[in-house]
Order: C-alpha cells, then structure tokens, then sequence
C-alpha cells in the first residue's frame, strides 16, 4: 500500500522521508479547496529530485473561456510525465480523450465516489484512479474495491471539505461578529453546535469541517487487504505536527499516539448517513 501526501511548503522537509510513496500537488490557479497551491516549476523540481510519484489536481469548474488555457496546461503535465492528474471538471476528461493524451486520470468528485458501478463505468471511459468520498462507512470502501478494478485512493487524514461555492463569502461576511484571521473564517452551526471554517481562493468559497477527519484506525486493515493507496493532507495542521504523524504512522501505537495529535473525529468510517437509497426485496 502506498502513502500520498499533500504537502505544504516547505516541501523539501519530505523529500528524504521513507515513509511516502508520492505527492499530490494542486496547481495554482487550476485548483481549490486547499490551503497552499504549487506552480508547474514547483512539479518540475519536484519530479526531477525525487523517485516519488507526483500527481496534481485541477479541481476547479471551467468555462468555455477556459478550454485553450486547459488544453495547454494538459500538454504541459503530459511533458512533465506526471504520475497522474486528479480532476473533478469533465471538461479534463474529455479533453483528454480528444487529444489523446496519455497521462493516467483521477476522479476526484469528492462526494461522489460512493459506489462500485460508478467506479466501473468511468474506468470504462478510461479513468486509471478514482478518490473514495469520505462520507461512506469502511465497509462500503472495501465492498467497492473488492468489485472494481479501478485503482482505488482513501483518505486516511484531512480536514473534509463540506462544500464550495463561486461566490467571496468571506469577504462579503460580517467579520466584527465572528472569528476571523488570515487563513479562515470559523462559523458554528446553531443547531448542533459543530464547528466549520470557510476560506476564500480566486474562484470562490470553500467550507471545511473543523475538525480533523482520522481514519488512522483502518490503516492497518487497508494495509493487510493490499489497499492500492492512502492519502494525508497536511492542510490546515501544523507543519510539525503533520511530519510527527507521518514518523508515527507504522509504529505500534500509531492509533494512540496520532489520536493525541489530532482527535478521535472518523467521521462516517463507521456510521452509515441518516438518509441512504437501499435495494428492495
């Protein structure tokens, strides 16, 4: 099982460490939800000083004033040889079918990824990776991968966006009244009392629960059932603090100790959601 990592700077800390397997890198101005971004020189580097494998993210809508930009930055990541790209605009797809490009696809529909079918069909458009949503239970992860082919990415450690919008909410929010800094706004949600953060980018808003989702429980099942990947985002979690885990990952009391780090929070791993369409008979 390989480890995927979505660093921040200063990505030279990782460059020697031996317990990653790649990167995920999202390319600024092509992507969102994240905290820190990369440029095509930053993959460049990246590629040429490292064996790791080094995938990127464009992840953010696209319009038809877009296409050519698209298509350029496309051939640019196939010249790169970039292990692959995570996606969420069909246009990428298409696009790279039409130009017949080889760079292996990721999809990554964060709360989409939820069933194995799914999963089938894209891989039959011809999709390498799909990203499992974090809103399903450790069962139905391993239920998909043991009826797909598609090579298959869970999200082990992250903060999980909620949701995005085009609109500068932040911006446009009244900032006396609630807490507010340079990296985010926090808001409660008045009837559970839980607590979210929104951020702004060029294009829009994204939300993010508040607390870190830790999946560090399953590790060790993912590992011994050969799950092909796990990813950790560093976003939003101290540079020191995220390096600890990761040295604390294989060890005996990794669950304890990255617990202590970050919190109990495993979201739905297992719970299932309140509301779910369920097969008659």
């Amino acid at each position: 099982m390989k480890i995927l990592i979505k660093p921040n700077v200063p990505i030279e800390d990782y460059i020697k460490n031996k317990e990653i397997d790649g990167f995920i890198l999202p390319l600024e101005g092509y992507a969102v939800d994240y905290e820190k971004y990369f440029t095509l020189k930053d993959v460049e580097v990246v590629k040429e000083n490292t064996t790791f494998e080094v995938f990127v993210v464009i992840n953010r809508m696209f319009f038809n004033k877009d296409i050519e930009i698209l298509k350029e930055l496309l051939l640019e990541l196939e010249k790169l040889k970039v292990t692959g790209i995570f996606f969420y605009d069909l246009a990428v797809l298409e696009l790279s079918k039409t130009m017949n490009l080889k760079t292996p696809l990721v999809w990554n529909n964060t709360h989409m990824v939820t069933n194995y079918e799914v999963c089938n069909y894209y891989q039959k458009k011809g999709i390498k990776y799909a990203v499992l949503s974090n809103e399903i239970t450790f069962k139905e992860a391993i239920e998909i991968y043991k009826n797909t082919n598609i090579i298959l990415m869970f999200p082990l450690l992250l903060y999980p966006t909620v949701a995005n919008s085009y609109r500068h909410l932040v911006t446009n929010y009244d900032k006396i009244n609630h807490h507010f800094n340079d990296k985010y706004l926090e808001i409660e949600e008045q009837v559970t009392k839980e607590k979210y953060f929104a951020f702004e980018n060029p294009f829009g808003t994204t939300f993010k629960y508040g607390k870190v989702l830790n999946n560090i429980p399953v590790y060790t099942k993912l590992k011994e059932l050969n799950f092909p990947y796990v990813i950790l985002q560093e976003d939003f979690i101290e540079h020191e603090k995220f390096i600890k885990i990761l040295s604390t990952i294989n060890k005996k009391d990794s669950i304890q100790e990255i617990e202590k780090l970050v919190g109990k929070n495993t979201g739905f791993l297992e719970k299932e959601t309140i509301y779910k369409v369920k097969k008659n008979g």
